[in-house]
């Protein structure tokens, strides 16, 4: 039915004004258009703004643009349970990207746009270079290859064309990156003084052009398969570029005292987006409770059989293993508000319900044990301290990730572990190791797992019991609730 539906075209937008451009973006993926573009577009429609985005295309290869097809207008599905239980679909038409530039086939007409005084923001989700630096980039290439040395080239461009009074840019990058605005500010000035650049262009970037921390929490899944022509009949017309995200949405951008105001007011007018002095808290929580009950729940699913989150979160066990999980071991040991954390976490196991998001725990698996260090250790340490005993249902869930990675589980063969080399390599000198006791005090006193050896005994001695206890139900092919009974 889909194919005999007209294309979606400015008509769509019902009469709304088409921004004029302000925002350069280096990334057009679906998630920054599910994301941030979405944002702006609400904005712009509320609050009367005019603030247009270019995307800035960084991979070559494709013919032409899908989206300049279409005049930079596309749809945004945003898709899950409400707070009354029931399910939400909200479409919306956003025609805040005037359009798509191939950087590789049109640099010469980037630089001019970085020429232009009226672009004044500078947005980013650059997955496929990524905030490093490259050493072999050069001012002169056409353009540089990584995202840090073609942003330095724009600015250098900007000031050269412009003069020492250039108006400079506020850059916001939205990468999942650590604290990714200073990162990125260090690598623009690394690549230029590589170039020799002058001292003149370093002092106006440290005065005219601040980089903003950020945090961001959407999960997008990008463009709808099984049930695309239904979407599509429903909307009424075709759109190559439609993509589906969660109702969830968050943006934190730290302002610091020494940067200046916002020139995008989105904190105003959404209330999804926050300005605060330091984002550090705000990662901490969402790190704590939705990456840190993720990786909690992940292998016990996988040792279970259970593929995604959302078949998990339809058995009840699962729910009160986690609400468990978060109120007796994750929102206590979190140094933040109750008024911050507990609608967090509510809000978390809304999400992870969601019947429209299809999260692979599989997926989820990847580089387990740096999540495991990062998002759980230091909770099981507070619990430890405060109860002087092991936290039930975190040390289950390691005990369950020391089984996945040694592949000691029905099916282990279609779900292998996927990790480091080194972390990989760790686990298979474990692999002759049986007795529950040596393998506990062997995993968790391996300083190249956990940065320094673990060594406490009593959660040595439960961490062996419940590799004993998970043992004892996976000789024949276990239930996810017979796994998740044994932290009760």
């Amino acid at each position: 039915m889909a194919q005999f539906l007209d294309r979606i075209s400015a008509g769509h937008l019902n009469g709304r004004p088409r921004p004029s451009p302000r925002i350069l973006q280096f990334g057009g993926g679906n998630f920054l258009r599910g994301f941030i573009d979405w944002k702006i577009d609400r904005m712009n429609e509320t609050a009367g703004t005019d603030w247009g985005i270019v995307i800035l295309r960084s991979v070559g290869g494709r013919e032409g643009s899908v989206l300049n097809e279409q005049d930079g207008i596309y749809t945004v599905l945003s898709r899950g349970i409400g707070r009354e239980g029931t399910a939400v679909s909200e479409p919306r038409v956003v025609g805040a990207v005037r359009e798509e530039i191939d950087c590789q086939a049109d640099w010469t007409r980037v630089l001019n746009l970085a020429a232009r005084p009226q672009i004044e923001v500078i947005l980013s989700n650059t997955t496929e270079t990524g905030i490093v630096f490259d050493p072999v980039a050069r001012l002169t290439d056409t353009p540089p290859a990584s995202f840090p040395a073609k942003l330095t080239a724009l600015l250098a461009h900007r000031w050269r064309t412009l003069g020492p009074d250039a108006p400079g840019w506020q850059v916001i990058p939205c990468e999942l990156t650590d604290r990714a605005g200073d990162t990125l500010a260090a690598l623009v000035r690394d690549h230029a003084r590589a170039w020799d650049l002058p001292q003149g262009f370093l002092d106006w970037l440290a005065a005219r052009v601040p980089f903003y921390n950020t945090l961001v929490d959407r999960i997008v899944t990008g463009a709808p398969k099984a049930d695309r022509d239904g979407i599509e009949a429903a909307l009424g017309y075709r759109d190559p570029c439609l993509t589906t995200t969660e109702l969830f949405h968050f943006l934190a951008i730290e302002q610091r005292t020494d940067q200046p105001d916002l020139r995008l007011h989105l904190a105003d007018h959404d209330p999804g987006t926050v300005v605060v002095p330091d984002v550090g808290h705000l990662k901490l929580r969402k790190v704590a409770i939705l990456n840190g009950a993720h990786t909690a729940l992940c292998p016990l699913a996988l040792l279970a059989g259970v593929p995604t989150v959302g078949a998990a979160m339809e058995m009840p066990h699962a729910r009160h293993f986690l609400s468990r999980l978060l109120e007796r071991e994750i929102v206590p040991f979190l140094d933040l508000p109750p008024t911050e954390t507990q609608p967090f976490a509510l809000e978390v196991l809304r999400r992870f319900a969601n019947p429209f998001v299809q999260h692979h725990w599989h997926d989820i698996s990847l580089n387990a044990v740096s999540k495991i260090r990062v998002r759980n250790l230091d909770r099981m340490a507070a619990y430890q301290a405060k109860n002087h005993a092991a936290p039930p249902g975190l040390t289950l869930s390691l005990a369950a990730w020391i089984l996945f990675y040694l592949g000691r589980f029905p099916g282990a063969d279609n779900l292998p572990p996927r990790d480091t080399a080194d972390v990989l390599g760790v686990f298979a000198g474990l692999q002759e190791i049986t007795d529950a006791d040596a393998l506990a005090r062997a995993v968790l006193g391996h300083k190249g797992l956990w940065s320094k050896p673990i060594d406490d005994p009593t959660l040595v001695a439960a961490l062996a019991q419940d590799l004993r206890r998970l043992d004892g139900r996976l000789h024949t092919k276990p239930d996810l609730a017979s796994l998740l009974a044994l932290a009760e």
